[in-house]
């Protein structure tokens, strides 16, 4: 991304100034107090740190679907995880999100100060990437004991390096419910990565509902027992155990609509014949 060094200098400066991260007390941080995976393209640490409380705001400069689900996704799992979410609105410390056009792709910048942070990006999923690393932060200097997290005040500009960035899982050998897959989505979004390669079909289970053809629900869904051990050891042992299901169509969509809110896009693999 081309970006004129001096403008981002002073944008930064200006925004430290008027936040107000400078403190005569506060200790110097490094880069290694900012403990993000993957770790950001240009971290510039900053003074002091921001705690983070109940009663810091929740401000979006920006509208739209997209935009407000990355708010309600933080609050939520700041919820979830913490036990705790942030003001809606405006107050004396404040979380703020802005859609800056000037931006590529999914590139972000990210201002902490001890007045709060301010996530900038072009996209809404800019916008995530940056939550996520602040929720990293959030996780990894939460303190349960006073309902807090201080986290160290810097300036991050970052963005993808790969388009691609993926994870594979295998539901024809051993299928994992809905559950389950949205967790591991979960996790994939934590991380930033973007796709989610589903490897449906196994010669062990058929695992997507074809209403077409029924006999895959009824036959191929399902194997007679499981493999005990390693398939070249001799003589191969069996648990007798009938194995197997689907999901149905409507999960499908419902994990395929989960996966999307979360920016993450699935590739259903569906091979014939088997390892082709």
């Amino acid at each position: 991304m081309k970006t004129n060094h001096i403008h981002l200098l002073l944008c930064a400066g200006l925004s430290l100034l008027m936040l107000g991260c400078s403190s005569e007390e506060a200790e110097p941080n490094t880069t290694a107090d900012f403990p993000i995976i993957p770790l950001p393209q240009s971290i510039a640490p900053g003074m002091g740190s921001l705690a983070l409380t109940p009663e810091v705001g929740l401000v979006a400069k920006a509208e739209g679907d997209t935009v407000q689900f990355v708010v309600d996704y933080l609050q939520n799992y700041l919820q979830q995880h913490h036990g705790f979410q942030l003001q809606s609105g405006a107050s004396v410390k404040k979380i703020a999100f802005e859609i800056d056009p000037s931006f590529a792709g999914s590139y972000y910048e990210m201002l902490i100060t001890q007045k709060g942070a301010l996530i900038k990006s072009a996209t809404s999923a800019g916008l995530f990437y940056g939550v996520q690393s602040l929720l990293q932060l959030v996780d990894h200097y939460r303190n349960p004991a006073e309902a807090l997290a201080d986290i160290p005040c810097g300036y991050i500009k970052d963005e993808p390096r790969f388009a691609y960035r993926g994870m594979h899982l295998d539901v024809g050998r051993h299928m994992f419910p809905v559950a389950f897959i949205k967790q591991y989505i979960d996790m994939l979004a934590h991380y930033k990565m973007n796709r989610f390669h589903w490897h449906l079909t196994e010669d062990q289970g058929w695992r997507i509902e074809i209403k077409q053809y029924p006999k895959l629900q009824s036959v191929a869904a399902y194997r007679p027992e499981t493999l005990v051990g390693h398939y070249s050891d001799q003589p191969q042992t069996f648990d007798g155990q009938r194995y197997g299901g689907y999901y149905t169509q409507e999960e499908v969509r419902e994990v395929v609509q989960y996966a999307s809110e979360r920016f993450v896009t699935i590739i259903p693999e569906i091979e014939m014949p088997g390892h082709a």
